[in-house]
């Protein structure tokens, strides 16, 4: 790939001034299209195979022989809420490996209603994000990759633009089968607001390592978010107390443990047999402490799902416990499209 286009790829997400903190736009742009990802706990962000669904986030997994690769991706998420996407991966003779992504969200249809209740028709409301990503190979055991993210939110009459991008460097050592990126995320900013006033984009630090296991048919993945704040507790799940001496409620601080575990993912992947047959789990620390009931628990936090390949596809397929009230499930299904003569 021609090194001057790289670089002024690699700088315009600098150009458009990131943000850390404060109110968040474009939030859906966290939500991962990868069935095996969401399996793995919703990070598989250290993974470096030829999965061309875990380079939307993260792009310096993007690699030669990923050329003409596609995925098609559905996920059922909470009520009516449905996401669809695409991705599709090209080596260019004079440009490199890029991939072509889009990402959509609708939320469905809603009651248009007046201030005194009466409904005066109908509105919808959807998200899309259309992705151009690249990658470069530094050595044998480096890749550098970025993204270019098209952002595009329409609520009823109100709608907002913004372009972001996430940068990743991946180290791969294939002789003890062991990976690491660091992926930057969401690097960008909000170009149009829905009303008068700006929103950062939901920016964080990534970081996360996997390794193959040499006699066992096993993968573990472990990643650590939001390595820019270490504190990421929610303010509406912190503990209270009474001050037996003033009588007044008191916030209890989380212990430095609880707060260091809500940044880890932890998940696997067992290739029975080492067939076509891929049996994967995860746990989110963060979704479990922020997200569960006291009275009812239950699986919140935990993840799981399956993968397997039929002839020329891969299917994936996960299901998350986000809540009790929801169970998103993934469905992916990817080929090569040169082994249908294209």
């Amino acid at each position: 790939m021609n090194l001057r286009v790289f670089l002024i790829l690699f700088l315009l997400p600098h150009i458009a001034h990131p943000q850390i903190g404060g109110q968040t736009a474009f939030s859906f742009i966290n939500i991962e299209l990868s069935g095996r990802s969401e399996a793995l706990g919703g990070s598989a962000i250290a993974i470096y195979d030829n999965d061309i669904t875990l380079t939307h986030t993260t792009p310096s997994l993007l690699k030669d022989e990923m050329h003409k690769n596609m995925a098609i991706y559905f996920m059922d998420y909470f009520s009516d809420i449905n996401l669809f996407g695409f991705s599709y991966v090209h080596v260019f003779e004079n440009i490199g490996v890029v991939s072509f992504s889009s990402k959509i969200l609708n939320y469905g249809s809603f009651d248009l209603t007046d201030p005194t209740g009466g409904i005066n028709g109908s509105f919808s409301a959807n998200d899309q994000m259309f992705t151009l990503g690249t990658a470069r190979t530094l050595n044998k055991s480096i890749s550098l990759g970025m993204n270019i993210n098209f952002l595009s939110s329409q609520y009823e009459r109100y709608h907002s633009f913004g372009i972001s991008s996430n940068i990743a460097i991946t180290y791969h050592n294939s002789v003890k089968n062991y990976t690491s990126t660091m992926l930057i995320r969401n690097i960008g900013r909000q170009l149009t607001s829905y009303a008068n006033q700006r929103e950062y984009l939901p920016f964080e630090i990534q970081f996360a390592l996997s390794k193959q296991l040499n006699h066992l048919p096993f993968r573990y993945h472990l990643s650590y978010h939001h390595l820019n704040q270490f504190d990421i507790s929610s303010p509406y799940k912190l503990t209270t107390q009474t001050n037996f001496e003033t009588g007044n409620i008191e916030v209890k601080d989380e212990t430095l443990a609880k707060t260091f575990l809500r940044h880890i993912i932890i998940g696997g992947e067992l290739n029975p047999l080492r067939k076509s047959l891929f049996l994967r789990g995860g746990f989110n620390f963060q979704r479990r402490f922020d997200l569960s009931l006291k009275t009812a628990p239950v699986l919140v936090g935990f993840s799981w799902g399956l993968g397997f390949r039929v002839l020329n596809f891969q299917f994936d397929y996960s299901r998350s416990s986000y809540h009790l009230s929801g169970y998103p499930n993934n469905f992916n299904i990817s080929t090569n499209i040169s082994t249908f003569g294209i």
